[in-house]
């Protein structure tokens, strides 16, 4: 009976699986060199991204400064001979950096409304960082 049991047994075929095939460790290594430069990619526009928005912030700041000081001026919190904003150009250290600004006055539409505009630039760059502006009424400005 033992005989006869072995004889109708299907053979049995011994596959051994020894590991990858160097095709798919190269393919493997392609999609996570892939997945990884994409990511460094992704951080570095992270870290530009978060230095240009500083400094943006910093501008603004500075821009802020030079244009409240005008409205405080013109709404007489202040007397006139103390405060910075009758001088157009200046410098500010805001955040350990140099910002170059500078004060534009012209004529709105209106008896004595004017536009105020702070441009703020960092360092020696020739393109402004910022730009603010601001609509006030200035009764010193009557012709």
């Amino acid at each position: 009976m033992n005989f006869i049991s072995k004889r109708l047994s299907p053979p049995v075929l011994k596959v051994s699986v020894l590991g990858f095939t160097l095709m798919e460790v190269a393919v493997a290594l392609l999609i996570l060199s892939m997945v990884l430069a994409s990511s460094l990619q992704l951080v570095g526009q992270y870290a530009d991204e978060r230095v240009l928005m500083r400094e943006r912030f910093l501008a603004n700041r500075v821009a802020w400064n030079r244009l409240l000081e005008k409205y405080q001026e013109l709404e007489g919190w202040h007397s006139r001979g103390l405060l910075t904003t009758r001088r157009k150009e200046g410098s500010e250290i805001q955040g350990g950096t140099d910002w170059q600004w500078k004060l534009g006055v012209e004529e709105a539409m209106g008896q004595q409304l004017y536009r105020f505009e702070a441009t703020v630039v960092k360092g020696s760059k020739k393109r402004p960082s910022s730009a603010l502006a601001v609509f006030l009424i200035d009764d010193s400005r009557r012709e």
